[in-house]
């Protein structure tokens, strides 16, 4: 359960990064926003592998580690660029 949720909140912090590029006026306000989305989502995906530590699932954790790591190196890259972006094209509406 707690996948989804941090696959939900993970899309959210891009989509409000995409709005912050849309409409550059709240850029700042939507990249602070961005940013504390994607850290809700990576805390997610900690209490998921805890949950799963908790109940003795260790299999589980050693075949989905990987792909969790990739997909939270991805969510922070793309975070990361989509929020410069917004605040590059800010500065230049300044």
């Amino acid at each position: 359960m707690l996948n989804i949720i941090s696959l939900i909140i993970g899309i959210g912090a891009w989509v409000v990064a995409a709005i912050a590029i849309a409409k550059p006026a709240f850029s700042y306000k939507n990249t602070v926003i961005s940013y504390a989305l994607c850290t809700f989502s990576l805390l997610a995906q900690l209490f998921e592998i805890s949950r799963r530590v908790n109940l003795g699932d260790y299999a589980a954790i050693e075949d989905t580690i990987r792909a969790v790591i990739i997909a939270s190196i991805v969510l922070v890259a793309v975070t990361i660029i989509l929020n410069i972006v917004a605040l590059v094209k800010s500065k230049k509406n300044v």
